[in-house]
């Protein structure tokens, strides 16, 4: 250790040591008021803790969790939309509010990952969504040579039985044709709805999601191929008015599809009524949008899962399940599956890479209910 003189009457104290990884001799310094022997001492020691730590950050093999998990969550954020983010952050907050802030990535376990799932307190869904971040994290370990392998991938969520509950869960997923008609038949009648009518039976048939529906441009609506091209998402953080289509959902969601004769006339009267509010109305909004409302914005969300709650309590029978946007999709998923459309033929339609967890369970419960009616057949050959 040697000591050196500052103009402004301190003295800066300096240690070299050997970087792990490069081997080349570095320094660290300390600022202290004083130079007497237990100034010295509590210098050296400081330089010593500098060291130690300079060392075990150098070293692969000493990196502790939290940093890793850090870096790896600085990272991922620069790949995924800013919902995305806020949808996996209280998970990952889950995640580093338990493990120690001490804990070597070396010395994460699967046993130790397995001790995390069974200790945790939480729904169902914000487990599964923990156990994939915990993957990604350590797959980012393993890339960057922390680590040799993945502990996370040998950890099991613990097997979910499913319930009656839960089959009349998958039932609530869906609207069948005769609910979907009331519905929409409530929705028409009213001029002040017509516009989410037109877009509640596009989903239905479609089977588009609401993101992916108010982001449909007119340029990719091709008409005489009978086609329409679902290229993208809305953002709407910055909002609807200034709302942006940004890349789909997932890779698979970047589609085409063919269009039906009813989807063709939703989209050529939505166009047709989007052409008379601007000859009318000097505050529209050309954005460019097929679904907007009459002043040109996109059609909103929560205004439009608003209005056909609303709509539905107006029934002479209301709909006993939540109904949102999402549930006209899963509409065209139960009538193609009903209609024994193959299950690969359905997810590529609305745009999923390999079923996913509600379009295969939903397919898997109304081609079950299908089955059923075989007895029914055969007992009426007799």
């Amino acid at each position: 250790m040697w000591i050196e003189d500052l103009a402004n009457g301190k003295y800066k104290y300096f240690e070299r040591y050997r970087d792990p990884l490069t081997e080349k001799l570095k320094k660290v310094s300390v600022t202290l008021d004083k130079k007497t022997p237990r100034a010295q001492k509590v210098a050296q020691a400081e330089l010593l803790e500098k060291i130690e730590s300079k060392i075990n950050n150098s070293s692969t093999s000493n990196a502790k969790f939290i940093d890793i998990a850090e870096e790896w969550w600085s990272f991922y954020k620069k790949s995924i939309k800013q919902s995305s983010i806020s949808a996996l952050q209280s998970s990952f907050n889950f995640i580093i509010d338990y493990f120690d802030k001490e804990i070597k990535i070396s010395n994460v376990t699967s046993k130790v990952i397995q001790k995390f799932i069974n200790d945790a307190d939480c729904p169902r869904s914000k487990l599964e969504r923990s156990k994939s971040t915990l993957n990604l994290i350590f797959d980012y370990a393993v890339d960057l040579e922390y680590i040799e392998y993945n502990p996370a991938r040998k950890a099991k969520l613990p097997k979910k039985i499913q319930t009656v509950k839960d089959l009349e869960k998958i039932q609530n997923k869906y609207l069948e044709q005769k609910e979907l008609k009331d519905l929409l038949s409530e929705l028409y009648s009213r001029p002040n709805t017509r516009r989410l009518a037109l877009l509640a039976e596009f989903m239905s048939l479609n089977g588009c999601r609401m993101g992916e529906a108010i982001a449909l441009k007119k340029e990719n609506y091709k008409r005489s191929e009978r086609k329409i091209d679902i290229h993208g998402t809305l953002d709407k953080t910055v909002g609807y008015s200034k709302g942006v289509k940004t890349t789909p959902k997932t890779a698979s969601s970047f589609r085409t599809v063919d269009l039906s004769d009813r989807e063709i006339e939703i989209l050529d009267e939505i166009i047709e009524q989007n052409n008379l509010s601007k000859s009318v109305r000097n505050d529209y909004n050309e954005m460019g949008y097929i679904f907007v409302s009459k002043r040109g914005i996109p059609l909103q969300t929560n205004s439009f899962n608003l209005a056909i709650k609303r709509a539905n309590s107006r029934l002479k029978s209301p709909i006993n399940k939540n109904l949102s946007s999402h549930i006209f999709r899963h509409t065209l998923i139960s009538y193609l599956a009903e209609n024994n459309v193959p299950l690969k033929a359905i997810v590529d339609r609305v745009g999923h890479k390999d079923g996913g967890k509600t379009t295969t369970a939903i397919y898997t419960h109304v081609t079950e209910n299908m089955k059923s009616s075989i007895i029914d057949i055969l007992n009426k050959k007799n």
